[in-house]
């Protein structure tokens, strides 16, 4: 998939998205963000989908309704309309008949991880996805589901530390995660009670899921994702996927924290996949920017690895060359008029494009932008009003 456009999908009035290695969605709340990175979902997944609902029990008679109310969760049924109109790569996609369809189950391509996703994790253990009720969205059940299985089946299994674990992730990434988010805590398993959970070690005390930060306990859930998509032994990338979306990766994350967490992004192109975030934070934005700039006047690896106090080993050489010469970056900002949403291409992410919603990225500097001119204006203000006094102090002092 290159392309998908849409036409009144809930508050969604028009979208022409094009994706990049790395597409970031910007906008304010309740602007259909995440309606629209789970049809992307849908339209790649819609056979697993299915299956795996009907595996869980889940039936929807055969109602669009039913099934929208069971994926996008309670209250959606009536998110697709008569009107709504969905291309594919130019191609249109019929909802009602990609449901109906029959055949081989085609394996999940795209791995969601969603912003709710501190709801995964209870008393230090993913829920499996039985334990939601039927009105939870599908990412959200199926994700802590994901996480359950990669615990139960591989990581819980061992005796060593969850994080940071040798052979998952490059080191010099799971030193920044480590510094940056952990402070030299451990996330490990506890066997000692009558059920297995996470937990945190902190110079060998070890501290409860409801005692870590809110940062950690968003933290942790992504940190699990990341590692089903780095498999490690030598492999890149799960073979079956393709795609990934990490929906508002920032929340309860210092600015440092969000540094350490990009570079686990960058990683992810490195290997292949094809990454979509949706985020409320400059900074991410704020490093796009700087990786098209550098690209643009064809740096060195070296500045973009200064970015993140990288060693210029030759590992991350290679991974700085990769992406400022091979990657592409798309920026989309959900742009809310009255009571509908129009998507709007502002990739250039141009400080100085007479568009706002292009210099502004999104709207995300506004508030800072607005600072300065204010400030700038008071400073201003009174240089102008100290002229004349400072006029009439020399005056009265020459003879």
């Amino acid at each position: 998939m290159k392309r998908i456009e849409l036409t009144s999908l809930g508050q969604l009035t028009q979208a022409d998205i094009s994706f990049g290695d790395m597409t970031v969605f910007v906008g304010p709340q309740a602007s259909g963000k995440s309606i629209l990175l789970q049809l992307i979902k849908l339209v790649l997944d819609a056979d697993d989908i299915t299956a795996t609902l009907k595996k869980q029990g889940f039936d929807w008679h055969d109602q669009v309704e039913g099934f929208l109310s069971l994926y996008f969760g309670e209250g959606m049924g009536g998110l697709w309309e008569k009107t709504t109109k969905v291309l594919v790569d130019g191609q249109q996609f019929d909802l009602e008949k990609r449901l109906a369809k029959k055949g081989q189950k085609k394996a999940e391509s795209l791995f969601l991880i969603p912003a709710q996703r501190v709801m995964v994790l209870r008393n230090g253990w993913p829920r499996s996805f039985a334990d939601y009720d039927s009105g939870d969205p599908y990412v959200v059940k199926q994700f802590s589901e994901q996480l359950r299985l990669l615990m139960d089946l591989g990581l819980g299994s061992g005796q060593g530390a969850i994080f940071p674990q040798a052979g998952r992730m490059n080191q010099a990434i799971r030193d920044a995660l480590e510094a940056r988010i952990f402070a030299g805590a451990e996330v490990k398993l506890d066997r000692a009670g009558l059920r297995k959970r996470l937990v945190l070690d902190v110079a060998g005390t070890q501290l409860p899921f409801m005692v870590w930060s809110a940062g950690q306990r968003e933290l942790v859930p992504l940190l699990l994702g990341l590692y089903r998509l780095m498999p490690g032994k030598g492999t890149a990338k799960k073979s079956d996927l393709d795609w990934v979306v990490i929906e508002e990766p920032e929340m309860g994350l210092h600015p440092q924290a969000i540094s350490a967490l990009l570079i686990t992004f960058l990683e992810l192109l490195k290997r292949g996949y094809k990454v979509i975030v949706s985020t409320h934070s400059p900074q991410i934005l704020e490093l796009i920017w700087a990786i098209q700039t550098l690209a643009e006047a064809k740096s060195p690896p070296a500045p973009l690895l200064e970015i993140f106090d990288l060693k210029p080993t030759a590992f991350f050489n290679q991974f700085a060359k990769t992406i400022l010469e091979e990657k592409r970056f798309k920026t989309y900002y959900f742009s809310r008029q009255h009571n509908s949403v129009q998507v709007e291409d502002i990739s250039t992410l141009n400080p100085e494009d007479i568009d706002n919603a292009v210099s502004d990225w999104g709207g995300l500097t506004t508030f800072s932008s607005k600072i300065s001119e204010i400030i700038s204006k008071v400073m201003w203000e009174a240089d102008v009003g100290a002229l004349p006094r400072q006029s009439a102090i020399v005056e009265n002092w020459l003879p």
